[in-house]
């Protein structure tokens, strides 16, 4: 079914002292009142539809913009629609549906455009493909609130810093995961959002695959989610603005006037031991970061808790090389021992920490120079590729310097853990990292590595940035679409 512009339909007003104006530029709802107003608008006979897609456009008036809602002939929400926006409902009951404009208080709201397409082929997986298939960034912000027409207060923070990480050349998509109804696609300056229930939520994080998820509000309910939807090894990014990690102090926050501090109940304490385990078990987790509003609230979070927290927006301070100790110059270990020499002569040497991993006939000789640092770990032996991944997790920077190499495996291993990849300007390097980041540097000369090094720890901008293209440029060259499908491609187009 599809509908013509329903702006112009025959409008209830549901609340006394109201407006309602039909006219040439759409519908005009005005509520001078100082309770929220209802406008209704049947969907029945021709009409009639229980699946379905709606697309509204309009203007605030004077105050504050409305919602126009879908709900069903119980008044059960099916959908709610901001100002510009798709909405996509779905109900299991046949009975006819309408639509419902609630307007705020003493605010008026304009509907220029209001329509209504519908039918069988207009279910649950019709809606999620319409949303999917819109989503292009690579970055999910995930929040359980946004601004939108309605109103531009819930998460405003949170809205300025994706702007500023749009401007910045990050693409990214906002997620509002909440109990609502519907799934919804808006945008608002220039930010693209969709609202959806947890279960959508998952299957966007199923079907997306994105490049990093950075969730604010961090709750037992998103932990489940994640358990179940989060793909192995992306990048997710936590913050703690005060209650996520600092509950225990419950009481402090709820304390009232002229009143006794409150005590904690059994059923928070209960409660609270549960969120104690999960944020144990994400710290744990090697592709967790954190990030905390204030030095203090981390370090009153960790005193609460007990532990700890891991990757919470520290300097980079460790770097690891992985490497065969084998009579082979173009692994450059000479050239590392070198680097770690020259980083010793600068005051930054103290904040670093390095691990060398490896074995074979040299590892004595290679390591001689830098054997006798404190912050300089050797470790003579090779690690399994469950271990490689997880002592990788455990740091920031590799350091793989390379007279020769036609690709670099631990070197791409790294990058797609997150770390930045500092190596040599050959052809194999530029062709598997960004050669435009600095972190490429003449095969000879140590200087250069420890400058890139120094910088990596000394800026945290820069280093994130560099992680992430690091990460891109190889996910870009070795993604499993590039090489493996097209080998099979080439097999089955030669043998069958």
């Amino acid at each position: 079914m599809a509908c013509a512009n329903l702006a112009y339909g025959p409008w209830e007003r549901e609340s006394a002292g109201t407006i309602c104006q039909v006219g040439g530029s759409g519908a005009r709802f005005v509520n001078p009142t100082g309770d929220y107003a209802f406008f209704r608008l049947r969907l029945d006979g021709s009409l009639s539809v229980s699946s379905g897609r709606l697309e509204v456009e309009g203007e605030v008036g004077p105050g504050v913009a409305g919602f126009v809602y879908v709900v069903d002939r119980f008044n059960r929400i099916l959908g709610q629609a901001p100002l510009s926006s798709t909405t996509y409902f779905d109900s299991e009951d046949e009975g006819a549906c309408s639509l419902l404009v609630k307007v705020a208080p003493a605010s008026e709201m304009r509907v220029s455009s209001l329509v209504v397409e519908g039918g069988e082929g207009f279910g649950p997986t019709f809606a999620f493909e319409s949303v999917c298939s819109r989503l292009s960034g690579r970055v999910a912000v995930v929040v359980p609130s946004y601004p939108s027409s309605e109103s531009l207060y819930p998460c405003a923070f949170v809205h300025a810093r994706v702007r500023a990480y749009i401007e910045a050349g990050l693409e990214c998509e906002v997620i509002v995961a909440a109990d609502c109804a519907g799934l919804s696609l808006y945008e608002i300056d220039g930010v693209r959002v969709v609202r959806t229930d947890m279960d959508g939520f998952e299957r966007i994080l199923q079907s997306k695959r994105f490049d990093a998820v950075a969730l604010h509000f961090f709750a037992p309910g998103f932990a489940e989610s994640l358990d179940r939807a989060l793909p192995e090894n992306t990048p997710l990014i936590l913050w703690s603005h005060n209650p996520e990690t600092r509950y225990w102090d419950w009481p402090l926050f709820t304390a009232r006037y002229f009143q006794p501090t409150p005590e904690l109940s059994d059923e928070c304490r209960l409660e609270f031991a549960r969120r104690d385990e999960i944020l144990a078990r994400y710290n744990r987790k090697a592709n967790v970061n954190w990030v905390f509003v204030s030095d203090a609230l981390k370090a009153r979070s960790e005193e609460l808790l007990g532990f700890s927290f891991e990757r919470a927006g520290r300097r980079a301070s460790r770097i690891v090389c992985v490497r065969r100790f084998d009579d082979v110059a173009s692994y450059a270990l000479d050239i590392v021992a070198q680097v770690i020499v020259e980083l010793s002569g600068r005051p930054v040497f103290e904040e670093l920490e390095f691990d060398i991993y490896g074995a074979g006939p040299l590892f004595g000789e290679l390591t001689e120079p830098i054997a006798g640092f404190a912050n300089v770990r050797l470790h003579r032996r090779f690690l399994s590729r469950a271990e490689l991944a997880e002592t990788f997790s455990d740091h920031d920077i590799a350091l793989f310097p390379t007279r020769f190499d036609s690709q670099g495996v631990a070197m791409g291993e790294a990058a797609m853990t997150g770390l930045a990849v500092v190596s040599s300007d050959i052809p194999a390097a530029r062709n598997f990292l960004p050669a435009d980041r600095g972190l490429l540097c003449d095969v000879e000369d140590p200087v250069q590595y420890a400058d890139a090094i120094e910088r990596l720890h000394r800026d945290g901008e820069y280093f994130a940035s560099c992680a992430r293209a690091c990460r891109e440029r190889v996910y870009a060259t070795c993604r499993r679409e590039v090489t493996v499908d097209r080998e099979i491609e080439l097999i089955r187009s030669l043998a069958l």
